[in-house]
């Protein structure tokens, strides 16, 4: 079986925190305006804005979730992480409105994957495709 690869737009990936961080830099900016005058608050908002810029920079990247033989690996938003959980340490996995969990054998940890970033049909076809490996794993004789 042909991996799954679905790619998650940067647009979804990137666009809440940006919007996150714009907010904090006018928070950062207004109460160093009420504090400083309007110099020290331009200033502050100069060095959050280049603050935030180099951040975007060193933390953007590729946005995907990729299933396949080996295990399931994602990196949803610029904030997160990659992360990449092989079929052996699932325990179980569950299927929600919004969400996908994974279960991890030793630690009994719940790992979310959100599903809010991708389309209805990829959504499908990612519970689709992790429900047939996961079978066709558990039938497999190890």
């Amino acid at each position: 079986m042909p991996p799954l690869f679905i790619a998650i737009p940067r647009k979804k990936a990137e666009l809440p925190q940006l919007i996150v961080a714009g907010f904090l830099c006018f928070v950062v900016w207004s109460i160093h305006y009420a504090i400083f005058g309007m110099m020290g608050g331009f200033i502050s908002l100069l060095i959050a804005l280049v603050v935030v810029f180099f951040l975007y920079q060193k933390l953007r990247g590729d946005y995907f979730v990729k299933v396949d033989e080996n295990g399931i690996s994602w990196r949803q938003s610029i904030v997160s992480r990659f992360i990449f959980i092989p079929w052996n340490y699932m325990m179980r996995v569950d299927y929600l409105v919004y969400e996908i969990n994974f279960q991890i054998k030793e630690s009994r940890q719940v790992v979310s994957f959100a599903t809010s970033g991708l389309e209805d049909e990829q959504t499908d076809a990612l519970k689709q495709y992790i429900s047939d490996t996961v079978k066709r794993i558990k039938e497999s004789p190890q």
